[in-house]
């Protein structure tokens, strides 16, 4: 028995109440990501083909204008869910107005022929189409993603099938002359049906695994992040440190490291408590952080040490900047206030010359070397930058 277009559009009722079923039922009830209205957006969709599909058997108010207006909102909705999924607010008179828009037109055009519906209709969605489009394409930080590209796409075939419809070009018009009223069978008409099946998978998928992908991102972010300081925790610091030394040693560039301790940080604990410490360490990060140039990678390596990796930065360029970020942070308050705190910092710094065969592709012995120095530091009086150069010699630059 060959299939009609109003099986093929219960199958279409099907998979959209499918999809927004499943989403609904792994929806925490906390989440603000757009998956629930996303879910609400396939339930109405789910109606209106099934409106759709029960043309002849309902009044064309129904079929009609009611079907029409559901899909329409659904699409509002969905614009909505891209912009809660952004943490944005929605634009309401975008996602509503196509909608008042819709409801006018088929209120119009119900007693016209079908053609004069289909067009009308297709201009309001594509209007909707290209809203949810420049949404999407306003959200940078998603777009690197596969995910991403996933529902633009599928977003932008629904965008062109409408407009083809729309424009009534010649050989679109036997392609969506029927679609979705007329019920008579066609096999055109089965393979637009089944790509509207199609679509409505792989842009709800896009829209999930999206969601799913930022998620991703995020552990990621809070497993490399230290949430005091905001930079590289020790492992994540770790982890670079090893890739950046083998890559200065593989195209013979020089490569610096700075271990940074700050001075009497337990009596600063002591005497202000440890919201006033804690904010120290983030304000120290700060300036650290604003001072380095974006191939520099800084970590808070443990307790109130930070660490700072220069890629091909020599000695006297490291010994430069060492003492910039030394003066810089005793000289800012590092808390605001009536009595603001001010602190000084110790600096070991050690650097992994192009051709030297102590320091082999192993930042464990360049790590060593700055504790080494760092330690010369505390031991020649605090606040003072203290280089051991590759013949294992200290060079100290004391406190001006």
């Amino acid at each position: 028995m060959p299939l009609d277009d109003r099986i093929l559009l219960f199958c279409l009722v099907t998979v959209s109440a499918a999809m927004a079923l499943s989403i609904s039922i792994v929806l925490q009830p906390q989440e603000h990501n757009g998956l629930r209205k996303w879910a609400s957006a396939l339930t109405l969709e789910s109606v209106a083909w099934l409106l759709f599909a029960m043309h002849g058997l309902t009044a064309p108010t129904v079929s009609v204008i009611l079907a029409n207006f559901l899909l329409s909102s659904a699409q509002a909705i969905k614009l909505a869910a891209i912009y809660e999924y952004r943490g944005l607010k929605f634009p309401r008179w975008q996602c509503v107005l196509p909608v008042l828009g819709n409801l006018l037109i088929f209120s119009l055009l119900l007693h016209r022929n079908l053609h004069e519906q289909l067009v009308a209709g297709s201009f309001i969605y594509s209007i909707q189409m290209l809203l949810i489009l420049i949404a999407l394409a306003q959200d940078t930080a998603s777009r690197v993603g596969r995910a991403w590209n996933l529902l633009f796409s599928s977003t932008l075939l629904i965008l062109t099938i409408y407009l083809l419809r729309a424009f009534n070009i010649p050989s679109s018009q036997q392609l969506f002359a029927s679609l979705p009223i007329s019920m008579a069978p066609h096999s055109i008409l089965l393979i637009v049906i089944l790509s509207a099946i199609g679509l409505c998978i792989t842009e709800s998928m896009g829209f999930v695994l999206m969601i799913k992908q930022r998620s991703d991102r995020e552990i990621l972010t809070l497993a490399m992040t230290d949430p005091l300081t905001g930079i590289f925790n020790r492992r994540a610091f770790m982890a670079n440190a090893d890739k950046e030394c083998s890559i200065a040693q593989r195209n013979g560039l020089p490569l610096a490291l700075l271990m940074i301790d700050v001075d009497h940080f337990k009596t600063i604990n002591d005497r202000y408590g440890h919201p006033t410490g804690d904010a120290v360490l983030a304000e120290i990060a700060r300036i650290l952080t604003s001072r380095l140039r974006k191939e520099d990678t800084i970590g808070r390596y443990g307790g109130e040490e930070f660490c700072i990796l220069l890629p091909g930065t020599d000695e006297n360029g490291a010994l430069a900047i060492s003492e910039n970020l030394r003066q810089a942070i005793s000289a800012m308050p590092l808390t605001q206030g009536k009595s603001p705190v001010f602190a000084t910092v110790s600096i070991g710094l050690t650097v992994q010359p192009p051709t030297d065969t102590f320091f082999s592709p192993d930042f464990a012995k360049l790590l060593a070397a700055a504790d080494a120095a760092l330690y010369q530091a505390k031991r020649d009086g605090r606040n003072r930058v203290v280089l051991i150069n590759s013949l294992r010699t200290a060079i100290t630059q004391p406190e001006h």
